[in-house]
């Protein structure tokens, strides 16, 4: 029986995988991108200046499995990814939204958006999760890695607010802008 039933499992599994599933096709994955055009349009509630949770776990859904799916259209993948990180920030997780952007660092490197991701990592640890000690490592990753980058003057001003209470930071914000008006 043992004998009989390995070759079966075997051939049963090849002729799975082998198998070429319509959602692989061109078509199919046109009718992803547009049933994802379509659903992003009703994300944001307009009334109640809000994001439908259950809409955008939906979406995100749509992102992850494009992603599977089509993982050789970079571009588009990082996109998406990138975009389910921004749905799981808005709807409080940012744990998740972190991993997306992570995994898109990591995945995608050529991602045109790859300095975003690395700021907005340290950005979610520090404001989020209250962690300086991780923000502070990305901020100083996109100093390091991207110097000209225009979120680095931004990395730099929110170490500098590290430890700070509200009352010291707005404090040297006042003295600095008095100082531009003397100039």
């Amino acid at each position: 029986m043992k004998k009989i039933f390995i070759p079966i499992i075997t051939i049963l599994v090849f002729f799975i995988t082998s198998c070429r599933h319509e959602n692989d096709t061109p078509a199919e994955k046109s009718k992803i991108i547009s049933k994802i055009d379509s659903t992003e349009k009703n994300l944001f509630n307009p009334e109640s200046s809000s994001v439908d949770q259950k809409l955008a776990r939906y979406v995100m859904n749509l992102y992850l499995d494009f992603a599977k799916k089509y993982s050789d259209d970079s571009v588009r993948c990082a996109e998406y990814l990138f975009r389910a990180s921004e749905l799981s920030r808005a709807t409080g997780e940012y744990f998740q939204a972190i991993n997306y952007l992570d995994g898109i660092c990591k995945n995608y490197p050529k991602f045109k958006k790859i300095p975003e991701c690395i700021f907005l990592q340290g950005f979610y640890y520090q404001e989020f999760l209250k962690d300086t000690v991780y923000a502070r490592g990305f901020y100083n990753q996109l100093i390091l890695k991207y110097p000209t980058h225009v979120l680095v003057n931004d990395a730099k001003m929110l170490i500098n607010m590290f430890g700070k209470s509200e009352e010291t930071i707005i404090k040297e914000f006042e003295a600095k802008e008095k100082m531009q008006e003397k100039k």
